[in-house]
């Protein structure tokens, strides 16, 4: 049995998108069940995590379940807006899988669809494109659902364990061109900058790459496990239409996070 595993990037009017660009430092993870919405908020400082929570609060009556510095996990009434048309509420008519957590970064929200064929998964691409800018980000063919279960994340965080001068020294490898081919830069010279000699810069950036590599074998390994990925999906189809029944029925909702979803009458998320 063959499946298509597909991640893609959404930019379209919704209530936590419009969230997240007005804290385009923060980044929101959500999971779902049948009853609610849970986020976890991750902020660059504690004070922009309390003014992310105060504003979940304000607009979508998040009930604080923990606090740790500036991450916060919430848990929001399930809400699905119906105007714009949510993005799930399209997958799930069209019988394509949304696997979570679905990520919201700076006004676009990526999901990971997982769907029967690719015909079917083309057919939501089409309707998501009406609501708004779509990108691929990944589209694979996988032999079975085992290939699935294997490659939804990586063990641990892909930079957990990498020090703060390995890191250094990768972005001053990556901005001098020292890994392009041609090298763009030397050794000693990259070293230098770094106030470092070339031998202990060498050490530090082969360290990082051999941590960063490590914490994403996993996936890697996954990756190299999986059948090819194919013809690239779809473009977007001007004259094509899908079937009148199948266009969502919309509703009225709240089109920024400062209306109450409650207020709206809405129910369920984007």
């Amino acid at each position: 049995m063959a499946v298509v595993d597909a991640r893609v990037r959404v930019h379209h009017p919704c209530p936590y998108c419009d969230l997240s660009v007005e804290f385009p430092r923060s980044l929101f993870l959500l999971w779902c069940d049948n009853r609610r919405d849970t986020f976890l908020v991750s902020s660059p400082e504690k004070d922009e995590a309390g003014r992310v929570v105060a504003a979940l609060r304000r607009s979508f009556h998040a009930r604080l379940l923990l606090s740790d510095g500036s991450n916060a996990l919430l848990e929001l009434p399930d809400f699905e807006w119906a105007s714009p048309p949510s993005v799930t509420g399209l997958a799930r008519r069209t019988k394509v899988w949304v696997l979570p957590p679905v990520v919201y970064a700076e006004g676009r929200e990526t999901y990971r669809f997982v769907a029967s064929d690719r015909a079917r998964l083309n057919r939501l691409i089409r309707q998501v494109r009406r609501l708004g800018e779509v990108e691929i980000l990944s589209l694979s063919d996988r032999s079975g659902l085992e290939s699935v279960r294997d490659y939804p994340t990586a063990s641990v965080h892909f930079f957990e364990g990498l020090s703060e001068r390995q890191t250094r020294s990768l972005i001053a490898a990556h901005d001098a061109g020292l890994l392009e081919i041609p090298s763009r830069a030397s050794w000693a010279e990259v070293a230098r900058r770094e106030g470092l000699s070339r031998s202990t810069f060498g050490e530090h950036l082969r360290k990082g790459q051999l941590r960063i590599l490590r914490n994403s074998y996993a996936l890697l390994k996954a990756r190299a496990a999986v059948a090819p990925a194919g013809p690239v999906i779809l473009p977007r189809l001007g004259g094509e239409t899908d079937d009148e029944h199948s266009r969502p029925k919309v509703r009225r909702a709240p089109s920024s996070p400062g209306r109450s979803a409650r207020q709206s009458g809405s129910a369920r998320r984007t």
